[in-house]
């Protein structure tokens, strides 16, 4: 089959991971012997941002996914003509959330008039809390929505859709694999600051932990961290911060620590429980220790305590933190456990299996 995407990048992953999952998605797909070809808007506000740090990002993606196939289109006069031909035999159109309202709405009216089924992929939890940024997607217009938990799913089916499946994110195991290099930090955390939806987290998590444990190495990457708070790292808490990472790398950073953290934010734990973010899936795919902050996995994805180490409070972060810095043997086992798991059931290949399945 050929399948079109609409996401607001593949080139991108600058506070963008849904450019991690769709990546790995389209070479699992292509490794089936489908034809994908993905298409971005050529400002878009990730890859406009990257671009600022890094002007020769796109290069640098054809470069390390030489297989991807993506086209850059402009969101003016010429859109609906382009459309057109974009979408001239293809059999399946997906289209993401976080695409311009006006770019829904062609590609939607577009795969009506050409027979194309549509589906509508949603990451997030704004659409289903937003009533005019949902107004505004017309998605009674698609065939079908795919939701990335079972939670996000009811929320769906409460507003009467009923055309919904879950399909949750995954590891590319094409980029994240065991890397066998020294452990040359302790702690790693890698995560954008954001909208503050878990700044206090971090606070009480991460620096705050980190305070009480000066003699251990930590280094930090993300992006969106306020001055304030950078200033801080590289003063008052002796932290490595290394900004902006690309996705591609994040492995070797991952393997060069000895444990890793996760500070869910509170939306997935509070509006949609029993949603895994996307460094989850890949920590583990990687081999590497992670210690995660207590998150309801109403699906039972993992098995808490084997695949990763859970704490409830600062003060079992501290002991966790503590304990797996220096027990290699329980960091290995739980690095093994957590690999396997992801290797049995939650892989990009196991994902596309499961579109197909949707498809047919």
């Amino acid at each position: 089959m050929k399948f079109a995407m609409f996401y607001q990048s593949v080139v991108s992953d600058w506070n963008h991971g849904n450019a991690h999952f769709l990546r790995g998605l389209v070479r699992a797909l292509q490794s089936l012997g489908h034809e994908v070809t993905c298409y971005e808007q050529v400002d878009n506000w990730s890859l406009t941002h990257l671009l600022e740090e890094r002007p020769d990002a796109v290069e640098t993606f054809q470069v390390r996914f030489p297989d991807i196939r993506f086209i850059r289109y402009r969101n003016d006069a010429t859109l609906d003509s382009f459309l057109r031909s974009a979408l001239d035999g293809t059999d399946i159109a997906i289209v993401h959330e976080w695409n311009d309202s006006r770019v829904v709405e062609c590609v939607t009216a577009l795969c009506r008039k050409m027979s194309i089924r549509s589906m509508f992929h949603d990451t997030h939890y704004r659409v289903v809390l937003d009533d005019a940024y949902r107004a505004s997607l017309n998605l009674e217009a698609f065939d079908h929505v795919i939701a990335y938990s079972s939670s996000l799913a009811e929320r769906y089916d409460t507003l009467g859709f009923r055309n919904v499946s879950v399909i949750h994110e995954a590891a590319d195991i094409t980029v994240f694999h065991p890397v066998e290099v020294p452990k040359t930090e302790d702690v790693v955390y890698i995560g954008n600051y954001g909208d503050d939806d878990r700044c206090q987290e971090m606070e009480e998590y991460l620096f705050d932990v980190r305070r009480s444990l000066p003699e251990l190495r930590y280094a930090i990457y993300g992006v969106r961290y306020p001055a304030s708070v950078l200033a801080r790292m590289r003063n008052g808490l002796a932290i490595d911060y290394r900004g902006w990472i690309p996705n591609a790398l994040a492995p070797l950073a991952y393997s060069n620590g000895k444990v890793t953290l996760h500070i869910p934010r509170r939306q997935y734990v509070d509006l949609l429980p029993g949603t895994p973010t996307i460094r989850v899936f890949e920590v583990l795919a990687v081999a590497t220790c992670l210690i995660s902050v207590q998150w309801p996995d109403t699906e039972q994805l993992f098995t808490a305590g084997e695949d990763f180490a859970v704490v409830r409070n600062p003060g079992e972060m501290r002991e966790a933190i503590a304990w797996l810095c220096e027990d290699e043997t329980a960091r290995d086992r739980i690095a093994r456990h957590g690999l396997r798991t992801i290797l049995d059931k939650h892989t990009c290949h196991h994902r596309a299996r499961q579109l197909l399945e949707v498809v047919a």
